[in-house]
């Protein structure tokens, strides 16, 4: 199967922010990842970004489905920022999952989705709320996946891949955003899901 034109929706994670090149231009998993498809079925995947930094799943309802165009590929990342707001509701993150996946899933493209990757204790903040931060990306974490599985997403379950805990992977900035091994890693990944399945 070749996938045509691809839309990447989300989060910073999504819109590459960690991995430049020389120039200062972002390239990230998501263009890697059409990259990748491009060389493994011999099509093209055109590569459109709509993700942002700080976006949050809110954002991802009024600004980014709406402007999501008809393509045969489209991938999520969220929950990062929402897990971060001071007032994180987990039946509000919920309940936008609810409108996300269904939504994704109408457009009859294929879906991709990544949960949280359990790296609270490689972030910056004071060690007292490290455990707070756990488990609000747990629980993110298991909404994604049961969203995913409910709407026959091809998810990256990164809460559960031991591998993604590893700090060679991130920058060394306050979100510990992947560098460019990891943003390899994460399109590596995703390619191995599409392609041999």
């Amino acid at each position: 199967m070749a996938w045509r034109t691809y839309v990447a929706l989300g989060d910073s994670l999504s819109a590459g922010r960690g991995d430049t090149d020389l120039d200062g231009a972002r390239n990230g998993w998501a263009r890697r990842l059409a990259a990748l498809l491009t060389k493994r079925t011999g099509m093209t995947c055109h590569f459109t970004n709509l993700a942002r930094d700080g976006a949050i799943a809110r954002d991802v309802i009024d600004e980014q489905l709406p402007a999501l165009p008809a393509v045969d590929l489209i991938s999520l990342t969220i929950g990062m920022n929402d897990v971060q707001l001071p007032a994180f509701s987990f039946k509000e993150f919920a309940s936008e999952l609810d409108q996300i996946f269904p939504a994704l899933a109408e457009t009859r493209a294929t879906i991709l989705a990544i949960t949280l990757p359990d790296i609270a204790h490689l972030l910056s903040m004071p060690p007292e709320l490290v455990p707070i931060a756990k488990d609000r990306m747990r629980q993110a974490s298991d909404a994604i996946r049961e969203h995913a599985a409910a709407e026959h997403v091809v998810l990256l379950d990164a809460w559960r891949e031991p591998e993604v805990r590893d700090l060679a992977l991130y920058n060394d900035d306050r979100m510990r955003h992947p560098n460019a091994k990891g943003h390899q890693l994460i399109a590596t990944r995703l390619a191995d899901l599409l392609t041999e399945r």
